[in-house]
């Protein structure tokens, strides 16, 4: 009982740290993430519609502005999706049109449109949708409970995507910690979306794409926060405070910083693996 009790207290410490760590150390980061000083900084259309800025994200796209402002249009559930973690929004009850092939069939937003969170409601997890609030043709559009998509013209080849994430002040700590959360965890599908929009349009409409390395990251991710939680378990005295909280420091660079790439976090994993065997292995042994 004491064991648990004392596992369940460090699993608590380690929460508070990432939530701490993750906001003094990583929000710098993925809240601009590859958005230059310049467009960071920099007034974006309906900025003044925010309560607060949450975050400025960008990407070159190498394709002309014309063509990336038609594929960034297709957004939605009841369009061709979010370009992000299909089997995490299908985990959750969110349900989107065929992913297999996706061409850009759908015209432009305009401000009678929704960008849909589900095309069945009754299974999604919490219902949500993003009225289309301003359009300005092949410059940007802006997203109620989302933000503003701006596109600027590089040169006649290719195209910066920018994407502000707009923030609501509920009033009170509570609320607007459980929002840093969601903010958090934006970021990831937000990251998806991003690079699915550049992966997407620079291959071009009726191709094929396999979510088997989002898979697969996200699995090792997975697993590598419950063998951290089995570590907490099994280790005693300094070390079941100190080593779960450099491996978990490596799982929140591994989760928020470091391209999701199944090589880091099977990485990641493969090294709490043997880390847990080793210390299951000397438990038994002094048992």
């Amino acid at each position: 009982m004491k064991n648990l009790i004392k596992s369940l207290l460090i699993i608590i410490f380690l929460i508070a740290f990432q939530i701490v760590g993750h906001k003094i150390f990583v929000n710098p980061y993925v809240s601009q993430w590859g958005a230059s000083d310049t467009e960071f900084s920099a007034t974006m259309p309906h900025d003044d519609e925010a309560d607060f800025i949450v975050s400025t994200r960008a990407i070159t796209i190498n394709k002309p502005l014309d063509e990336t402002w038609l594929w960034i249009n297709q957004l939605g559930a009841d369009r061709s999706g979010f370009f992000s973690y299909y089997f995490i929004e299908k985990a959750m009850g969110y349900y989107t049109r065929t992913q297999d092939i996706v061409t850009a069939d759908f015209p432009p937003f305009t401000t009678d449109d929704v960008v849909r969170g589900s095309i069945t409601p009754k299974t999604s997890l919490i219902l949500y949708e993003f009225p289309v609030t301003h359009v300005k043709a092949n410059e940007y559009f802006t997203l109620a409970n989302w933000g503003t998509f701006q596109l600027e013209a590089i040169n006649d080849q290719s195209t910066r995507l920018i994407i502000r994430t707009h923030g609501k002040d509920r009033g009170g700590k509570i609320a607007n910690t459980v929002d840093y959360i969601a903010y958090a965890l934006h970021y990831i599908m937000e990251r998806a979306t991003i690079n699915g929009f550049k992966h997407r349009i620079e291959t071009g409409a009726g191709a094929r794409f396999s979510d088997l390395a989002d898979l697969l990251w996200f699995s090792f991710i997975v697993i590598s926060g419950l063998l951290i939680g089995i570590l907490i378990f099994i280790l005693h005295g300094f070390k079941a405070i100190f080593l779960p909280l450099i491996l978990s420091s490596l799982w929140l660079v591994t989760l928020f910083i470091l391209p999701a790439s199944p090589i880091n976090s099977g990485l990641l994993a493969l090294i709490l693996l043997m880390a847990t065997f080793t210390h299951a292995r000397r438990r038994n042994k002094s048992l």
